[in-house]
């Protein structure tokens, strides 16, 4: 649960608050005191009959999974501050003026299970070709918890005026007052999900001389649920309290207590429960609006919990973590379509075509934004006093103009969902040579990998610009690489292969070796956290806000050119860029950036390693082998990408190149004895 105080907070943001992503903690890291326990018990069975050209495989396999996990966050009095409210971290940390802190219980003891059945067919088909034909079945199942420490929040519920937050049946034996459950004890509608996997593949000899082959091959692949998503539900409220109401200066000595000091907020609204204790008292409330101050439609609103609703604090002033209830386990399409062709003289040439498609993958979002209210378009929000007309969008008023009533989902809800994807496409070829003396081999990848966010990050919103929809998210992956050229090989020098004597002990057996890697850069993003206000509260996703191109500007343009050594202090040319625009007309609230994802791709790369090897043989059965290796030979810097992108930094200190990829030369010596 996260108390939030936020008219003062929020109303007191301007443009000069793009810095709030900043801030500091005291006290140890939460993962400082984290500490698991994890056994898995599997059952595995297979049966293998070959009958003519076929070999038939049969089996199944169960898996129990037991994680005791203790995952504490901040009971070690770790306090956060923020820059906001015209003062930032520091001079806070100076005043003691607390943004927010956590408590709750921390241990757990989660449960999962998970079947599988699969058959499968290697058929030799003719004499140039054989067939692989198989199916796996899979029955997944979400994790839950054995103590019951984990809820969920609906916001359907809420928006239809019913409890929103869903707790297991095994509630009912906690003895906390209000806090009921029912249903399964993952929250969740369904406890298992099940997945068919076909495989498919396939290896012909075209002309039957063993010098040109085909293969191909298709199949679908399910992953295991990990403990991120169980881990996301036990922030929920009674579990984790979490005071987010601040505290004034001067109230640092008593932020966590019931008995306040002297001129310090009373009753204590961030007096947490002790570690490991659920407190009914933190149980939330379905919330409703009461009215607006002074019928100020521009203000946070007055709420308050509804009618017969348990609980004591209001749906609206949680930040509410969300994990859709119907589970479904993350899968990939993989497929492939390769032909081998023998050149002769030992070299032998591979082309191919790999791709994938992956679905069902784990995003953070905010999803249920605020609408705009403008006067041309105002909206109506149902209060306990009636309905209100709001015609003007603030930071202040956000919450109520959320989409679903019943959570605040301008700034206090992330939803932990299950429907990002990805796609892969590449052409791939392998031109290859072993002889005696060594090997050659070249592979070049042309690729691209597109998805709607690389990252399943539980904490923090990994979805681009508007949220409401993942298409506006869609763009290059983060690791995309559209080039990468890899040479490899290894010679054994002929020289002096006749030699005697100390010539042949000097001069003999020298070998070469290297890998050569050139690859294009990797894709970022030109940001701004000033974007959105209209619809996301200020520093909710600042790094996840695009930017905007100036009137007449183009992405194109906004690349600075020459040689790489020259752009380090400007890699994209500033004046291209603005902020975001007012909502509207007059608005003190900010719209979208007209930037998307991924859409400007970092510095080329390449790297050189070389080594020089010596062999000398001391016996029969003993021998010496010398080698110097050199890493990056010839001491190229290969750049990593701009690190400050978002526009709020000027011309000077936007999009410089601070840092490097790999490490510079090194020279390393080493001598291994055999026997």
């Amino acid at each position: 649960m996260r108390r939030v105080r936020l008219p003062s907070a929020w109303s007191s943001y301007h443009r000069c608050s793009r810095w709030a992503v900043l801030g500091f903690q005291i006290g140890p890291t939460p993962p400082a005191d984290q500490f698991q326990t994890q056994n898995n018990f599997n059952f595995v069975e297979t049966l293998s009959w070959v009958k003519g050209n076929h070999t038939f495989r049969f089996g199944g396999e169960y898996t129990r999974v037991n994680l005791d996990k203790l995952f504490p966050q901040t009971f070690n009095g770790q306090l956060f501050f923020v820059n906001g409210g015209g003062l930032t971290d520091f001079q806070k940390a100076l005043a003691g003026q607390v943004d927010f802190s956590f408590g709750g219980v921390y241990n757990h003891q989660y449960r999962n299970n998970n079947y599988s059945f699969f058959a499968q067919d290697d058929w030799k088909a003719g004499q140039d070709l054989t067939l692989n034909l198989g199916l796996r079945t899979e029955i997944l199942g979400a994790f839950y918890d054995k103590l019951c420490h984990i809820g969920n929040f609906d916001p359907a519920l809420g928006n239809a005026g019913k409890y929103p937050l869903v707790y297991g049946g095994c509630a009912n034996k906690l003895g906390v007052t209000g806090m009921t459950g029912s249903g399964s004890d993952t929250t969740l509608k369904n406890a298992y999900t099940t997945g068919l996997g076909p495989r498919v593949g396939f290896a012909w000899d075209v002309f039957g001389h063993h010098n040109t082959t085909i293969r191909g091959g298709y199949g679908i692949y399910f992953v295991r649920e990990d403990v991120g998503t169980v881990d996301q539900l036990s922030f929920q409220a009674p579990i984790l309290p979490i005071a987010f109401g601040g505290g004034p200066a001067g109230c640092l000595g008593s932020f966590f207590s019931a008995n306040p000091l002297p001129g310090c907020p009373n009753p204590n609204f961030n007096a947490l429960p002790k570690a490991g204790v659920l407190d009914g008292s933190f149980l939330p409330c379905l919330g409703v609006i009461q009215n607006f101050p002074g019928n100020d439609t521009t203000q946070f609103p007055n709420i308050v919990c509804a009618s017969g609703s348990p609980g004591s604090v209001p749906s609206y002033n949680l930040f509410a973590l969300v994990v859709p209830r119907t589970f479904k386990a993350p899968n990939t399409q993989q497929w492939n379509l390769t032909l081998q062709r023998d050149l002769g003289k030992q070299w032998v040439l591979e082309l191919g075509y790999i791709g994938n498609h992956a679905i069902h993958l784990r995003e953070t979002r905010t999803n249920i934004q605020a609408r705009l209210a403008t006067a041309a378009n105002p909206l109506t929000v149902q209060t306990l006093d009636g309905p209100v007309t709001i015609s003007e969008s603030t930071v202040a008023n956000g919450v109520a103009r959320s989409t679903l009533q019943g959570i605040n989902g301008y700034g206090g809800m992330q939803l932990f969902a299950n429907d990002a994807y990805s796609h892969y496409h590449s052409f791939q070829t392998t031109l290859s040579r072993r002889w005696g003396a060594g090997y050659f081999q070249s592979a070049y990848t042309f690729a691209k990998s597109s998805d709607a966010t690389s990252s399943g990050n539980t904490a923090l919103n990994t979805a681009f610009n508007d949220e409401s929809d993942l298409k506006f998210s869609r763009g290059l992956s983060d690791y995309d690489r559209k080039h990468r050229l890899t040479v490899s090989y290894r010679y054994d020098l002929p020289f002096f292969s006749a030699a005697s004597g100390l010539k042949r002990t000097l001069l003999r057996d020298w070998a070469i070796s290297g890998i050569t890697i050139l690859q294009s850069g990797t894709p970022f993003s030109v940001t701004d956290a000033s974007a959105g206000t209209a619809y996301l509260a200020p520093g909710l996703t600042s790094a996840t806000l695009g930017g905007s191109l100036k009137a007449g500007g183009s992405i194109a343009a906004g690349l600075t050119h020459g040689d790489i050594h020259q752009r380090i202090n400007g890699y994209l040319n500033r004046s291209n860029f603005d902020f975001a625009p007012p909502a509207y007309t007059g608005a003190s609230v900010t719209a979208f950036g007209n930037l998307g994802r991924n859409i400007y791709r970092g510095p080329f790369q390449q790297n050189w390693d070389f080594s020089l090897i010596k062999n000398l043989r001391l016996t029969e059965r003993q021998s010496l082998r010398f080698t110097a290796d050199f890493f990056n030979i010839w001491n190229h810097p290969n750049f990593g990408n701009p690190i400050q992108t978002d526009v709020s930094f000027p011309t000077g200190s936007f999009a410089l190149i601070n840092s490097t990829v790999g490490t510079p030369r090194l020279i390393q010596f080493s001598l291994r004895y055999a026997f």
